[in-house]
């Protein structure tokens, strides 16, 4: 009798992602192509849910996908992957305490702007060129300043 096999419907269940998820892993190489039925529905082994359950690990760990699929040509080479692990999970760490340096500055600027702006009489309708006075009455040294010390964020090559 053979080894039970899941649907991919299943999988996404067992693993805790979708559907869409699987597909992606599957087309980035990072589950192996599922076998196929007669009528080529996807087919799921006991070998699959182990790696779908390993990339979530990982991924709940904060290593991206090429990181988790750099793991997985270490282990396919024979070569044990976990002193790169914990190398990369120290280098994560440290990279994470200058993100909470950097978020904890920003509160502190948001709530000392927050009270500012509440304490100031606002007026009730805008200018022809204005959009919001709070955030226009920033002064421009503190904008400097802020784009120094806040991380990049998506597609933001140059902060702009």
């Amino acid at each position: 009798m053979g080894e039970r096999t899941l649907s991919i419907r299943q999988l996404a269940q067992e693993a805790g992602v979708s559907t869409k998820t699987l597909r992606h892993w599957e087309t980035q190489g990072l589950l192996a192509p599922a076998g196929r039925t007669h009528t080529n529905y996807r087919r799921y082994t006991k070998t699959h849910v182990e790696r779908a359950l390993f990339i979530r690990k990982a991924q709940s760990l904060g290593f991206t996908l090429a990181e988790i699929r750099h793991i997985f040509d270490l282990a396919r080479s024979q070569k044990a992957p976990c002193d790169a692990v914990i190398r990369w999970a120290g280098e994560k760490a440290q990279a994470l305490e200058g993100q909470i340096r950097l978020l904890q500055d920003l509160r502190v600027r948001l709530e000392r702007y927050r009270r500012r702006w509440s304490a100031e009489k606002k007026p009730s309708r805008l200018g022809p060129t204005e959009v919001c006075q709070c955030i226009a009455s920033i002064p421009i040294q503190d904008l400097r300043a802020a784009s120094r010390s806040l991380p990049v964020r998506g597609g933001e090559k140059d902060g702009s």
